[in-house]
């Protein structure tokens, strides 16, 4: 007993003893600072990430919402052209404005979710979820809005066409008709015919609109032919302008129900917006 008290007490023994207690303490501090060290760099290039791509996220909303007010305004626009014009076609401004799908790609990333939900807590999935959707409709409304300008500009264009090649089809048919003799359409009508196609003529190919063949068509008709509704030198002229007043028509009837389409669009991209808006202020 008194040696192990001795060997206890001994100044070698308690230095080499001390020496390795301090050396393995040391060792364990150092490994747990380098731990908590790591843990922590870890944890801040968490909340950077999630800072980048929250900073990401809104700036791309903040591109989306001016992209949405630049699409409606322009929708304005044309809506009211139409209503001082509504023969000619208008077409959608390009906006090189891809913020719409970049946030649709993001979203899919299960990343941003997370930043979303670490950033802005558990309480906030609901709206995420409505984001989500929002963003998906104005980037198929967008796409659709496009699609649906190119249709019906595609469609504007072959009746116009059709419309030009039948009332230059009926200035032909007039032509002929003054220089025959056996039309049974009395001389003074003859001369009023050839006095509106001079004038007509007098007008440079620039400068003719379809209203002006349109009205053209129509004061032929009234002024000189519909007297001589029954004469069977001219049914081809009159069946000629029948049909091509009934297109002029449609063609008006189409560009109103294509600017009555664009009412409901913007309308419905107007509440959209607002919904949009309110739900990204978080």
């Amino acid at each position: 007993m008194c040696q192990i008290i001795t060997f206890l007490t001994d100044k070698e023994f308690l230095q080499n003893f001390l020496s390795t207690l301090i050396g393995s303490g040391t060792a364990l501090l150092v490994f747990y600072l380098t731990i908590r060290n790591e843990k922590k760099k870890s944890t801040e290039l968490k909340e950077q990430e999630t800072e980048n791509r929250m900073r990401n996220f809104d700036n791309l909303v903040s591109s989306s919402i001016s992209h949405a007010e630049g699409t409606i305004q322009n929708l304005n626009e044309i809506i009211t052209l139409y209503n001082s014009n509504n023969l000619d076609f208008q077409l959608l401004r390009f906006a090189p404005n891809k913020s719409f799908e970049r946030l649709d790609e993001l979203l899919k990333n299960e990343d941003y979710f997370q930043s979303f939900v670490q950033k802005y807590g558990y309480s906030k999935v609901d709206t995420f979820n409505k984001i989500s959707l929002e963003i998906d409709y104005f980037n198929m409304q967008i796409n659709e809005l496009w699609k649906m300008f190119e249709k019906a500009q595609n469609f504007d264009y072959e009746r116009k066409v059709k419309f030009k090649n039948m009332s230059s089809n009926i200035l032909n048919l007039l032509a002929k008709l003054t220089i025959r003799t056996d039309t049974g359409i009395p001389a003074e009508d003859l001369e009023k015919l050839n006095t509106h196609l001079y004038n007509f003529h007098q007008l440079s190919e620039e400068n003719k609109t379809l209203k002006d063949l349109y009205d053209f068509n129509r004061l032929i008709l009234n002024d000189v032919l519909i007297k001589h509704y029954k004469n069977l030198n001219i049914t081809d002229i009159l069946e000629e302008i029948r049909e091509s007043s009934i297109l002029f028509d449609e063609i008006i009837k189409q560009l109103n129900h294509h600017k009555e389409n664009l009412i409901s669009i913007k309308n419905e991209m107007n509440n959209a917006l607002t919904s949009y808006i309110l739900d990204t202020e978080k």
